[in-house]
């Protein structure tokens, strides 16, 4: 068994930086949503080990390109996310950078009053102020009118330039913001036409898959749909929300795979996970085998529990959710229900405990 991926956990909805990292990852990933052409998929026999065989590895490409589907179609709504906040952000910052020129403009005002005031002052010395008083007391009087005109001169400039400073982070937060925006905006329209292709290459594959699919003959779909049990207990021993989450995968055993389903009738693989746990109490899952099997933190097989999930295949394309024994419940395949079945550990490469 290859080693196991380190994983993070991510509380509630998925947060998502609009880095311009997270982008340049999410455009190079859609580079790769190519599936086989149905046009080169050759003439397969109704019956036999070949036609289960083949059908399987079809199966297997449409569900590399359904996940691959899955996780595009979900960046594409972070950066939803992410332009509706820089849009927001861009709007406050603006709103904060006319405020702070205003109170520059009135600091301004007053900085300019004050300094014409202390010209004037700036006649009155402390000599002069001496010889023209005509007693100590008003000597004193005119010294502190002085100092006090210096002080609020020094408050007013210093005002002043607090002022020019706000004013210039804000429209510095404004333009940053908006550039933001703009970037957000170009990127989300850009995975949007990629996804609209992608979704028309997934669905010609899997029409390949239904093709073939219809072409078994009884015995062998089968051969297709053998192994698994439909029956496998519900009442797991265990408390808390991974358990509860496994509990509520095996009360849809029998529920029909569909690709892209995600209850609660029809599921697939990563549909099933993300449902189960969003009724178990954790909402936000990504619908995505490979972003799942990323949550959490890994476990070995020794340490494995019911609600841990199972991930297969590099890069990871499959995923259920363990439910003791050496068994796990998951979506298998086109044509095929939810069940529990066997643990492949041949093809697993990640084990993970999210809740």
């Amino acid at each position: 068994m290859s080693s196991q991926q380190s994983h993070r956990l991510e509380s509630g909805v998925l947060t998502r930086t609009a880095s311009a990292t997270m982008t340049a990852a999410t455009v190079g990933l859609l580079a790769t949503l190519t599936p086989v052409p149905a046009a080169a998929d050759p003439a397969v026999p109704g019956d036999g080990p070949t036609a289960v065989q083949q059908l399987a590895e079809l199966n297997r490409q449409a569900e590399v390109l359904t996940e691959k589907w899955h996780y595009a179609r979900d960046q594409l709504n972070v950066r939803r996310g992410d332009l509706d906040r820089a849009r927001a952000d861009a709007s406050a910052a603006t709103a904060a950078a006319g405020r702070a020129r205003e109170i520059q403009s009135q600091y301004r005002v007053q900085v300019d009053r004050l300094t014409n005031a202390s010209f004037q002052g700036a006649r009155l010395s402390q000599l002069s102020a001496l010889l023209v008083s005509d007693s100590p007391q008003d000597f004193l009087d005119q010294m502190s009118a002085l100092d006090m005109l210096a002080v609020d001169n020094k408050q007013a400039m210093d005002r002043l330039t607090g002022a020019v400073v706000q004013a210039q982070q804000a429209e510095r937060a404004a333009n940053d913001a908006a550039t933001r925006a703009g970037q957000a905006e170009q990127d989300a329209a850009r995975i949007e036409g990629d996804l609209t292709r992608a979704r028309a290459e997934m669905d010609q594959q899997i029409q390949v898959v239904t093709k073939r699919l219809a072409e078994l003959t009884r015995q062998a779909r089968a051969t297709y749909l053998s192994g698994g049990t439909i029956h496998f207990p519900v009442n797991l021993a265990g408390t808390g929300i991974a358990v509860h989450a496994a509990r509520i995968a095996l009360s849809k055993q029998g529920s029909s795979y569909v690709w892209g389903g995600d209850g609660p009738i029809t599921f697939d693989c990563s549909g099933l996970v993300k449902w189960a746990f969003e009724q178990a109490g954790l909402p936000g899952l990504p619908h995505s085998a490979e972003e799942q099997a990323r949550m959490g933190r890994s476990v070995s097989q020794s340490e494995l529990q019911p609600g841990d999930l199972i991930a297969l295949y590099s890069p990871i394309s499959h995923i259920g959710i363990y439910v003791g024994s050496g068994l796990y419940v998951n979506a298998p395949q086109s044509g095929d229900v939810v069940k529990v079945v066997p643990v492949p550990w041949s093809q697993v490469t990640a084990m993970s405990r999210i809740a």
